[in-house]
């Protein structure tokens, strides 16, 4: 699969705004290397917010029934 400049723009869309608001939080000094490797670590901080409690329990720490229903 060939990407195009219209992909790119298109993710560049979702991506600098991110980019230049982690820059800013970091300050003039931050190289680009910091601001995505930042970017990175809030993206899974934002992900994990994002689901919250979307995604119930499961596999071993799942409660039984019993203790479900006395809540």
């Amino acid at each position: 699969m060939k990407l195009t400049l219209e992909d790119y723009q298109k993710a560049g869309e979702e991506f600098w705004p991110k980019y230049w608001y982690v820059a800013k939080e970091l300050g003039e000094d931050a190289q680009p290397e910091q601001v995505l490797k930042v970017m990175e670590s809030l993206a899974a901080v934002a992900f994990k917010q994002s689901i919250g409690s979307k995604v119930g329990p499961f596999g071993f720490n799942k409660k039984p029934e019993e203790e479900e229903s006395d809540a």
